[in-house]
């Protein structure tokens, strides 16, 4: 139907059959049958003889203001979805929690100077799952993930936990502190890693009660405030408290066990037609020994 739409415009345009024909390169019988094809389906003639020429029918005047509106209309499709195909070819969406993005900012980076082509579009995650599946983001960083036959997980590093506390704190002075005795904390405790969460409540009922304050979030610069606004304790990555702690933050090193984070990065299994999501994920594969923080 376009095919006859093009020929119809463009005998309107020429006032000729012979010149159509010759300006889209067929032959006229060709270019004839088209019209009878499409004066079937209109079901009226489109153009009267008239002179060497021929002149376009009322019914014809009709088609061809439509006709016009159809081909603009295609042309406006063919330009958006090449601009949205080259844009998804060239924009990489990463899901990334605050946390995880300040310790790979330099992988970042470097992925940048390697793929200066690739603008790397970061968001925040709430359920990275369900994010890849709806296309919302491309990859996802991640410690914790609902498993999918249709997601593939890699392992990205591991990364040490400690306790952050503020200056003033009764255990502001200490450097070590056993797992077990997070049962003695008498100040509220503060954990951003939902996987430690429910490791703390199968490890200690007693550690458990302490997370059951009226003041909650996931959110690491909330956190780092709560813990500075003397509102309790945290526990956090290690090598993010080394970077805020001083006169008014303080890291506790926990052992006996020491907790740490597994992060992952997931991604749908078919994502071919994003180029730029393999050249992330060959990027990670091939730099793929990360460690955030050497006290592992």
């Amino acid at each position: 139907m376009f095919r006859q739409l093009e020929c119809f415009i463009q005998i309107c345009k020429e006032g000729s059959f012979t010149k159509a024909a010759e300006f889209l390169m067929i032959s006229q019988p060709t270019l004839s049958q088209q019209i009878r094809f499409l004066e079937v389906e209109v079901g009226a003639p489109l153009f009267e003889r008239f002179g060497r020429g021929v002149k376009i029918t009322a019914d014809g005047e009709i088609l061809y203001e439509k006709a016009l509106s159809v081909m603009r209309l295609l042309e406006e499709s063919k330009k958006e979805t090449y601009e949205l195909r080259n844009a998804r070819v060239n924009k990489l969406s990463i899901g990334i929690a605050p946390m995880d993005f300040f310790g790979l900012t330099p992988r970042f980076l470097e992925f940048h100077e390697q793929y200066p082509d690739i603008t790397l579009k970061f968001c925040g995650t709430e359920n990275t799952t369900q994010q890849l599946l709806n296309g919302s983001i491309d990859i996802g960083i991640t410690d914790n993930y609902n498993p999918n036959k249709e997601i593939h997980m890699m392992h990205l590093y591991k990364e040490e936990q400690a306790l952050v506390v503020y200056a003033d704190h009764p255990w502001a002075d200490r450097t070590i502190v056993s797992f077990q005795e997070l049962e003695d904390l008498e100040s509220s405790l503060f954990v951003g890693d939902r996987s430690l969460i429910e490791h703390i409540h199968t490890f200690s009922p007693r550690i458990a009660k302490s997370l059951h304050s009226k003041f909650e979030t996931t959110s690491t610069a909330i956190l780092l405030s709560m813990v500075l606004q003397k509102m309790g304790a945290a526990i956090l990555p290690a090598a993010l408290i080394e970077n805020f702690s001083g006169q008014q933050l303080k890291m506790i090193r926990l052992v006996d066990p020491t907790p740490v984070r597994e992060i992952k990065l997931i991604f749908k299994k078919y994502h071919f037609n994003n180029p730029s999501i393999q050249k992330c994920i060959d990027f990670f594969c091939n730099n793929h020994i990360l460690r955030i923080t050497n006290h592992i």
